[in-house]
């Protein structure tokens, strides 16, 4: 009975607050739709033609049984380093550089083709998880802090506590992985990858851009600037605040202190919560990420504890010369953006009326 009563008022404030959301979506109709609108802009322009195709070649590598041959030169690092099976090692190498998405979009994989089973990819999960590079050093090292060696502290600040997790796990328990032929016929591989990162780029974007329109509603009703004024934060503590909700924050600090950089490898390390969101959208049912949300607040304290002990040997005698942030993200990838999301609509088309002549076919055999 008392759990009853409970849920009945757990579902009560939330539909009261969806209420309320609602009412401030009609009431703020301009800010929602600018936000949108700048969200659709930003999955077109930078999130499609950044992971589309990378995803889609690392499904195409899992589903052909070529995944492992990435680690080989790097065997005796994966095996007596790390004790860890080829395709995990590869699915961490690949999600190193690829992107936040990209690692757990590919354990989800190795999971559904019976490669790895559920707790194996649990506990994968907690280090197969990054940000690329190139945002780290272009986005926010050079675009914020005028110095790409600020963005190669971040990536090396985040990577270095991934490596950490992964011998500490792989160590006190066994990762197993099945070492099984491809099941999905070669003339399949193709159509099946790039409609399997389809379908995790709709999600990813969809996420996107609903965050950013509940972001730009907490802003309007003012919520961001009572809690600022309360305790009495900094613009760029706010944004710093906001960017463990939307990563992309991080590039609307404006004459950011080197000072910040521990704040902002432990962000890049947690993701965000719309990141988090992304991963829940596009992973396999089958997979928990109980353990990564149990180790990632850890993970991103030990990026800001790996950024304090690196700064002093990677920015000596840096002086700062940008005092104004600029999002690197006006680029104009709209029509190449369009025209994927075509092809991704044309196979997807193709590959059903495939499996619909297959069974008519059986049906009639």
């Amino acid at each position: 009975m008392e759990r009853l009563t409970s849920r009945r008022i757990t579902d009560f404030f939330i539909s009261l607050s969806l209420i309320f959301t609602a009412i401030g979506i009609i009431y703020y109709p301009t800010q929602i739709a600018s936000a949108v609108h700048d969200a659709l802009l930003r999955c077109l322009n930078v999130l499609i033609p950044s992971l589309l195709a990378f995803m889609a070649v690392s499904s195409m590598l899992v589903s052909c049984g070529g995944i492992e041959l990435l680690s080989l030169p790097l065997r005796p690092v994966s095996r007596f380093i790390f004790r860890m099976p080829d395709k995990l090692f590869s699915v961490m190498l690949i999600s190193m550089f690829a992107g936040y998405p990209v690692g757990i979009r590919l354990l989800s994989d190795l999971l559904e083709n019976g490669d790895i089973d559920e707790r194996t990819a649990e506990r994968a999960a907690v280090f197969c998880y990054c940000g690329g590079p190139s945002f780290y050093s272009g986005a926010i090292g050079a675009s914020v802090f005028g110095d790409r060696r600020a963005g190669t502290l971040i990536f090396l600040s985040v990577l270095i506590p991934n490596i950490i997790l992964a011998v500490l796990l792989c160590r006190t328990s066994e990762l197993s992985c099945k070492t099984s032929p491809s099941q999905v016929r070669n003339d399949s591989i193709l159509i099946s990858g790039v409609t399997s990162a389809g379908r995790s780029m709709a999600a990813i974007c969809i996420t996107v851009v609903f965050f950013s329109a509940m972001l730009e509603l907490l802003r309007a009703c003012g919520v961001f600037a009572l809690i600022q004024r309360i305790f009495a934060l900094s613009d760029n503590t706010m944004t710093i605040i906001s960017s463990f909700i939307e990563i992309t924050a991080l590039t609307e600090l404006k004459c950011a202190s080197f000072d910040l950089l521990p704040a902002v490898c432990a962000s890049c390390s947690f993701g965000g919560v719309c990141i988090i969101i992304q991963l829940f959208a596009i992973k396999s049912p089958k997979l928990s990420l109980y353990r990564f949300l149990e180790l990632r607040p850890l993970a991103a304290l030990m990026s800001a504890f790996v950024c304090a002990i690196l700064r002093p040997h990677f920015l000596t005698g840096a002086v700062q010369t940008m005092c104004n942030g600029k999002t690197l993200c006006n680029v104009n990838n709209l029509g190449a953006s369009i025209c994927l999301i075509l092809m991704i609509f044309l196979l997807n088309l193709k590959k059903s009326l495939v499996i619909s002549e297959r069974v008519c076919y059986n049906n009639n055999k």
